[in-house]
């Protein structure tokens, strides 16, 4: 039987701390359904100061709340990220630490040589290092917080920690990192002199693939001895759980530029974990490596830092299918990154979206984990005897390995691997494991090393750990320090295969039937829905030299308009209506200033100015709100299926009739909040226990009454409920359509609209390496993005509930 899935939230602590407000916060995140959050002090602004007693004080009855609530309570090691510096109190008493590394090219003499290289910085290889932070940050909680609280503590979690400083000099420079004890080290592990040996780190050679395994084998070690080891057997002597994931966990030759080998680091890690960003689901090989890491390993479950940048537009479906992923990939406790404490502008911004305190269909988030939950029991149990072992080279991509062509990756994804003879390799195992995957084979992976120092050679069998194999595919490419093994284990009755020369079956998947069902058509009648009581618009602020931010509204016509408000995100110095300064004040979710109806008159026109703080938001993100419609001056086409543009210019227009089929023409371009649209449904006869289903849909999610009958939530692709037994007659029939949360906070003008990975670069126009390879080199367009919203279709009744697929 699969484990119940846990959810936590990567709680982004990124204001004062206020004890209430965090309070209310934990009990709305408990409230969507959620098991826990990770404390993760990010872009906190020291009120008070990170580490000090009065914010030990105010942790500590945080924690305690969450006890008394049920909410398990994690705490993130850091103030920002990379986990290690401390909030950068490290290097404020070690200011002497550096990170070092070798480039190769032209010396001065003319000849081509290594030179070493550094930064100010702490290295994740120096032992003492990591002993300050501990000092600084485990320690520091473990005696500042109330003995009580930190009893309750679950545990820390380390982030995104590899070579260095964990930003990757092999991508960014095509440089190897390096660390002045490593000579000492390649002698004493292999008995022979380093220096002599280091160019061939970077040009072929005599011998240079095994210079190459030894040397990146040796700082996996150093990155495990100098950080991993240190963290893990603090958290053992305290009672206290430690996870970590890994930067560039995608595949083999992207995990070598950042951390060796992830088998090596995640195996000592007692919950180990992966970064699973984006909307969509990925390749199969790195969930189920983080798998077969912790059944190897006897581990209680593993975990992932999921859904981080996959954008406003995700979905419950989105959501589903992601979750769904990489559940059935054996991965059963989920961190949601990430849930801002304060929604500011920089928030919104920052890997959105901010789930699920600030999506607009927050409120289905309980059941739409609930459902998630039954569909995970019904996956297979990875936990069962595997078909098939899997042996990555990781070793033969280290021997083989350039750094220089390592910069041309996707430094976000690992994308445009080289085709060379280690990313030909890479290639190669990656086509195999979806191979695999697709013939429904229950495989997990391992690597040369972890075979030869940990593997048992049994009757018939391998074992790792607390798995055993019967049947080893050995992927190309893979180098054995003793090629003897091989030959031992086939002698042992273990059925070892050559990828190049086995192929994976392909599975005979029955596909599930469903006994036909009568279809109950109903007389349909048209839908009708009423503008919500307040609609916004996104005020597009334009830069002036002297007068700071301004914007102009315009409205449509004779259009007069009362009871509008400005509402801001963040504090600003000054907001002003048609020269008229507005009196702001604090709202639970930011900032507001209503607008005295009396300077809007028939003017035609609003000018909205804004003078921001000095050390404040400079572009801070703010809506006009109120009882009216927005219309475009330029009309709307379809970009795809899913996206309406428009190059505007936006206005306010009065109320007017919504056509329920698109939302957004209809004036609620920027709207948060669902429309309830509704209609008469006529049952002809008497249903048992029925099924309703709504068609063609544009919506995030639905909620849906017969009467006062409240039938739940629906999504897509199905968008059905149950309704129980339902007698003949007439039922008014009311669904309440939730919009797209990007429409809210796009980037609205990104050339691409709503995308599955969305980086605080894209909000900037600049492009980055979240962006697809051929996009324009300013990524904001002229056009106005919007996600479609609306019902076109009508309504479908069906008896007996039970036997239709998909049903939840």
């Amino acid at each position: 039987m699969n484990k119940r899935l846990k959810f936590s939230s990567f709680w982004s602590i990124n204001d004062a701390l206020d004890l209430g407000k965090l309070q209310c916060q934990l009990d709305e995140l408990q409230a969507a359904g959620l098991d826990g959050v990770v404390f993760h002090p990010r872009y906190y602004p020291n009120e008070p100061g990170y580490m000090s007693p009065s914010y030990l004080n105010t942790v500590s009855d945080l924690i305690l709340y969450a006890r008394d609530i049920g909410m398990e309570f994690w705490l993130y090691d850091e103030n920002g990220w990379p986990s290690g510096t401390a909030g950068g109190e490290v290097m404020n008493r070690r200011p002497d630490l550096a990170c070092e590394w070798l480039e190769y090219g032209p010396l001065e003499s003319g000849e081509f040589g290594i030179t070493i290289c550094s930064h100010p910085g702490v290295s994740s290889f120096q032992a003492e290092a990591a002993a300050l932070f501990i000092e600084i940050t485990h320690e520091g909680y473990r005696k500042g917080l109330k003995p009580e609280a930190f009893d309750y503590v679950e545990g820390f979690f380390s982030d995104e920690v590899g070579f260095l400083d964990g930003h990757g000099v092999t991508v960014s420079r095509g440089g190897v990192p390096w660390d002045k004890r490593f000579p000492a080290m390649y002698e004493t592990r292999y008995g022979e002199v380093l220096e002599p040996l280091l160019p061939l780190l970077f040009v072929d050679g005599a011998e240079h693939e095994q210079v190459r395994a030894r040397f990146w084998e040796m700082l996996t070690d150093a990155l495990i001895e100098g950080f991993y080891q240190p963290i893990g057997a603090w958290c053992q002597a305290h009672g206290k759980r430690f996870t970590a994931h890994l930067k560039a966990e995608e595949h083999p030759y992207f995990q070598l530029t950042y951390s060796g080998s992830c088998f090596q680091v995640l195996k000592g890690i007692e919950t180990p974990a992966i970064d699973a960003l984006e909307r969509f689901p990925g390749n199969h090989f790195y969930p189920r490596l983080l798998h077969s890491v912790a059944v190897q390993q006897g581990r209680d479950g593993c975990l992932v830092e999921a859904m981080g940048g996959s954008g406003w537009g995700v979905t419950p479906q989105s959501f589903t299918d992601y979750i769904m992923w990489l559940a059935g990939h054996g991965i059963d406790q989920y961190v949601l990154h990430l849930n801002q404490f304060k929604l500011k502008t920089q928030a919104v911004q920052d890997w959105p979206p901010s789930m699920p305190c600030h999506l607009t269909w927050k409120d289905a988030f309980a059941e739409l984990l609930k459902s998630i939950r039954t569909k995970a029991a019904g996956l297979p149990d990875l936990h069962a005897e595997p078909e098939l072992l899997i042996v990555v080279p990781t070793r033969g991509i280290m021997a083989s390995f350039l750094p220089e062509e390592a910069r041309q990756l996707n430094e976000h994804d690992g994308s445009n691997v080289p085709d060379s003879p280690s990313g030909r390799w890479n290639d190669k195992l990656l086509r195999l494991v979806e191979a695999c995957y697709a013939a429904g084979i229950h495989y997990e992976l391992t690597e040369e090393r972890v075979v030869e120092t940990e593997g048992q050679v049994l009757p018939g069998k391998l074992r790792i750990g607390s798995r055993h194999y019967r049947t080893v595919v050995l992927a190309e490419g893979c180098l054995w320090n003793d090629p003897k093994w091989v030959s031992e284990a086939a002698e042992a009755g273990i059925q070892v295969r050559e990828a190049t020369t086995w192929h994976p079956d392909k599975a005979t998947i029955e596909p599930m039937t469903a006994k036909a069902l009568p279809e109950l058509v109903p007389e349909q009648s048209a839908w009708h829905a009423e503008l919500p009581k307040s609609n916004q618009l996104l005020i597009p602020f334009l830069h002036h030299a002297e007068a700071g931010l301004q914007a102009r509204i315009l409205f449509d016509g004779a259009s007069s308009f009362t009871g509008l408000r400005i509402v801001l995100h963040d504090e600003v110095e000054e907001t002003t209506v048609n020269g008229i300064r507005l009196e702001l004040r604090e709202t639970e979710s930011g900032y507001e200033a209503s607008v005295p109806d009396d300077c809007v008159g028939d003017k035609g026109e609003l000018l909205i100015g804004i003078l921001t703080r000095g050390k404040g938001e400079q572009n801070p993100l703010a809506f006009l709100t109120g009882r009216f419609c927005v219309g475009s001056l330029s009309p709307y086409t379809e970009k795809d299926g899913t996206q309406w543009m428009t190059e505007g210019e936006f206005r306010l227009t009065s109320v007017q009739p919504l056509d329920c089929s698109d939302l957004i023409s209809s004036g609620l371009p920027f709207s948060g909040t669902p429309v309830q649209v509704t209609k008469e449904l006529k049952v002809e006869s008497s249903i048992t226990a029925g099924v309703l289903q709504l068609t063609d849909v544009h919506a995030a999610a639905a909620q849906i009454w017969l009467g006062e009958l409240a039938l739940g939530w629906c999504w897509g692709p199905e968008w059905r409920v149950k309704t129980g037994r339902l007698d003949a007659g007439n039922y008014p029939l009311t669904v309440s359509l939730y919009p797209s949360t990007y429409n809210v906070y796009g980037p609205h003008r990104h050339v691409d609209g709503d995308r599955h990975l969305t980086s605080p670069g894209q909000y900037e126009g600049v492009k980055n390496f979240a962006d697809r390879a051929d996009a324009p080199e300013r990524t904001t367009g002229t056009q106005w993005h919007f996600v479609k919203w609306g019902i076109k279709g009508d309504v479908r009744l069906f008896d007996s509930p039970s036997l239709l697929p998909g049903n939840r």
